[in-house]
Order: C-alpha cells, then structure tokens, then sequence
C-alpha cells in the first residue's frame, strides 16, 4: 500500500506580499493617472483662457489643480472677467472647485465673496455678497449641461448708494435643452430698494422665476436679444399663500417690446387687492374694476381669480378692453455670456 501525497503547505506569507505588491502598484498607476490627467486640466484652463471668445477676457490668478487622492479641481486665489470692449470689469475672491475622478463632468465650485462690478460706461461700481454659496455644473454630454447656484443672506450694493436688493435665499439653475434654455430662479425674502421701484416702498416678497427660452444661441444671447419662450410659472409671492402666478407663451421683439397670451391667476384676492391699494393707489380703480369684472370660474375657490390677458408689442388687454402698457425691456446684457 503507498503512502498517502503529502499536501503542499500553505504559504500565507508569499501571497501577502504578492497581494502588498500588486497595491503598491495600483497606487503608483493610480498616483501617475491623477497627476496625468490634473496636467490635462491644468492645460485645458490655460487654453481657455488664452482662445477666449471675443465677448469676455477670463484670468484666474494663482492657479493650482488640487484634490488627489479622490478628487481633482481647479483652485484660483481670485477670479477676473471683462468683456472685450472694456466696459464690464468683474472681480472676486478665491475659487474652489472639485469633482470626483469617477465622474469629472459633475463639478461643484465655490466663489469667496465679495464680487465687484464695474461699470465703465456710467462709472458706477456694483457689490455682491452672500454666505454659504455653492455652483454645481454639470459640463457634458452637451445636450445635458446645466449650471445651479444657492445662496444665503444675498445682498447687491451700489457704490454709496448702498444696498439696492438683499435676499434671505437665492437659487439660481439653468439648463440647456437642445437649442432652447431652461431658467428657474427662486428667491426668497427679496427686498428691493424703492430706486428700483420708482420710488414706491414694496414689502419683502418672494419670486418663483420658471421659463424657457427657444433658440437661445441665435436669439436671445445675441448682440440684440429677442425670440420666443414660454413661462411656465411667474410668481410673485406676498406670503406662501397669497400672490399672483403668470403663464403663458411670449415674444420679444428686436425693439424690447413683448407679446403673449398669458393667464393671471390671483390667490387671496382680498389680500392682493389689499397690498396693491397700498402700494398702486392710482391704479388700485382699475385692478378692482378688472377684479369685479371676472367671473370666478367653475370649481375655483372663492378667494382665487384666474384673468386671461393678452399683451400686443408692449399693449395690455383684457379681451378687447385695455388696461395698461408695459415699456420696451432693455436685455443687453444678455448678449455677453
């Protein structure tokens, strides 16, 4: 009878240092890819900012590409912009970014208050402040870019005018969709400046801003903005529950003078009417007037009034009845993102 094969012993040891050796060289492959492709970034910044586009001149002082081991962003001890012609000069504090290296095209960034404009044209010089800000971008495929920024006590300044505009929340998102844009805006707390009103005294209010503007390349971010869009939700909002809501199609001609069908949906009418007597008494006839003369309609609350409006190159009608005049809107600024 033979005697039984002797088992081969089991070296523990031999596989841990091959296991030790195979991270080591992860890590070294790891390490060599990061600093690799922070090199890329690095070089892509640069090129942005030397082939910039003949609107806006871009500098990013101080430029380093941090985050290894999981993230990588481009870090700036401030950030510049001026358009090309001079007159718009823009100046911030320190940039913060990051992504994470399994999903570059999402990043998020941080701009350190405050942020200056200056205006070449009128002299004037405009401040901008905030707490707890935070940019989210998401860069590519093209058809999926998008751009969201929240804020916190925000506040716009002007020279020694003082504060025009402070907010207690600002959310600002944007996406493109094709060739059209998607813009919702949502601040809360918003308190203006009565030089920004003509002079009149509005309580604090909140907006919820929801539109799309179609062509957006070719239309409205030209030298001239104008086309077409849709609002799908204007808000103006006293409280949580009072305020009125716009919807509808719109047009912008080349002259600033806009066009659409919209619907006008009041909720808390009494307490609407109420502020607008307050703040509008020279218009508060006609807003009761109108107020009086539309039915409420089947299944509408008591306190609710929905009022179909049209508006033909600046001219406001209810029906056939006109009851106001909007003045051309000036967009210029559009034309430099």
């Amino acid at each position: 009878m033979s005697a039984p094969e002797k088992k081969p012993s089991y070296n523990a040891g031999r596989r841990i240092r091959w296991l030790l050796a195979a991270v080591v060289v992860v890590a070294i492959a790891y390490t060599a890819g990061w600093f690799w492709a922070a090199g890329r970034v690095d070089a892509a910044v640069d090129a942005f900012e030397a082939n910039r586009s003949d609107r806006i001149e871009i500098a990013c002082p101080g430029q380093q590409v941090r985050g290894y081991p999981f993230r990588i962003g481009v870090f700036c001890d401030r950030l510049e912009l001026a358009t090309a012609d001079g007159q718009i000069d823009v100046s911030g504090g320190a940039v913060r970014s990051a992504a994470q290296v399994y999903d570059p095209r999402t990043i998020i960034a941080e701009l350190d208050a405050p942020v200056v404009v200056r205006d070449a044209a009128t002299g004037r010089s405009y401040t901008l402040t905030w707490d707890n800000a935070r940019t989210s971008l998401v860069t590519a495929p093209t058809d999926a870019q998008r751009v969201g920024i929240e804020a916190e006590q925000a506040a716009l300044s002007a020279g020694e005018q003082g504060r025009l505009a402070a907010a207690d929340r600002f959310s600002l998102f944007a996406r493109m969709q094709g060739t059209a844009l998607d813009i919702a805006a949502r601040p809360r707390g918003l308190s203006l400046d009565p030089s920004l009103t003509a002079g009149r005294a509005l309580p604090a209010i909140g907006l919820d801003i929801d539109v799309r503007l179609d062509d957006w390349q070719t239309g409205w971010a030209g030298p001239v903005p104008q086309g077409s869009g849709t609002a799908n939700r204007l808000a103006l909002l006293l409280t949580d529950d009072r305020g009125i809501i716009v919807e509808g199609p719109f047009s912008l001609s080349a002259e600033g003078l806009l066009s659409g069908e919209f619907s006008v949906r009041v909720v808390d009418v009494p307490g609407v009417l109420a502020v607008a007597r307050e703040t509008f008494p020279e218009l508060a006839p006609q807003i009761e007037a109108l107020a009086a003369s539309t039915p409420t309609q089947d299944g509408e609350p008591e306190d609710e009034l929905t009022i179909s409006l049209t508006v033909r190159e600046g001219r406001v009608f209810a029906g056939i009845i006109p009851v106001g005049r909007i003045p051309p809107l000036r967009l210029g600024g559009l034309s430099a993102l």
